[in-house]
């Protein structure tokens, strides 16, 4: 039996050793306070759920974040590649509060790239709803 779980633990240890030198390139950030994203002009999509509001911006990369509901857990935009040749994914963070108003990340993702945008209240266990993006050089 002893021997049975040294070896789970030492195919578990290659595993991440392995793991490790494929993650895909990840950034998450704090977000800066700022005003609120330019909805409804092009290039600019934004997605709701109940706790939060993402919007990114192709032009600039940006990603703004708002807490929509007093409930003590944060706020976070998402976005991520969805095709098989690019592999990336960044993370803004709003830890303001509800009353704390937007927040904007500015990142650098690969253009000409379709991808999703994430809006999640209480990151990773929370409510979380997505929509469509393209990233582009104009």
């Amino acid at each position: 039996m002893k021997r049975f779980v040294r070896g789970l633990a030492a195919i578990s240890a290659v595993t991440v050793a392995i793991l490790a030198g494929t993650t895909i390139p990840a950034s998450a950030t704090e977000g800066s306070p700022s005003g609120a994203p330019p909805e409804g002009s092009m290039g600019v999509w934004c997605v709701s759920v109940t706790g939060a509001k993402a919007c990114f911006a192709e032009y600039g990369d940006r990603v703004w974040v708002k807490d929509t509901k007093a409930n003590g857990e944060p706020a976070a935009g998402t976005i991520s590649d969805t095709e098989s040749d690019a592999s990336w994914h960044r993370e803004c963070f709003n830890n303001r509060g509800a009353d704390g108003g937007w927040v904007m990340c500015n990142f650098d993702v690969p253009e000409n790239d379709e991808g999703l945008l994430w809006a999640a209240n209480n990151p990773f266990v929370g409510a979380e709803a997505s929509t469509k993006i393209w990233t582009t050089i104009i």
